[in-house]
């Protein structure tokens, strides 16, 4: 993880600490003591993430902590690949957040879309913190983010462009 991506979520932590009205907008929790290692090298920047965030809900994107992660795992056995090729790691709007195992990026599998393909990439882990968790491309993926309380916050912090 790099160093200006843990200064934003180490300024954005406080700011929520200091809102009583914080939880509304999101709740990012401190990092775990527990130095997992993991032997699959796609896993392990998830398990340096929660070194750093130990789970976190950043509005409408909700990233398990270690003590729920692998309690999830049994999701993926239904979508194609099963746990062979994904890592179940949160949700965006309740629709999976999956590692694939091949190429160490994100997806966001959509469980009812039998039109169209069921999975957006959403890159790297550090990339989908950048742009979709601390970045203008929650919009995105946010139905009326601009009323989205977690956007308002980033707006506030000028982490994101008003516009």
């Amino acid at each position: 993880m790099t160093e200006q991506l843990k200064l934003i979520i180490q300024s954005v932590k406080t700011e929520l600490d200091k809102d009583p009205n914080g939880i509304i907008a999101g709740t990012i929790n401190e990092g775990t003591t527990i130095k997992e290692k993991n032997s699959d090298p796609a896993l392990q920047i998830y398990y340096d993430f929660l070194s750093e965030c130990n789970g976190a809900r950043f509005g409408a994107i909700d990233l398990f902590g270690a003590e729920i992660l692998e309690k999830y795992q049994f999701m993926v056995s239904d979508i194609p690949g099963g746990d062979e090729r994904w890592f179940y790691i949160g949700q965006i709007l309740y629709e999976p957040v999956l590692i694939n195992k091949n190429d160490s990026k994100l997806y966001l599998y959509y469980r009812d879309n039998e039109d169209a393909d069921p999975v957006d990439c959403l890159g790297y882990l550090d990339d989908f913190l950048m742009n979709y968790v601390f970045g203008a491309k929650y919009a995105d993926i946010i139905p009326d983010a601009d009323n989205d309380e977690w956007y308002q916050l980033l707006k506030k912090l000028n982490i994101v462009e008003c516009g």
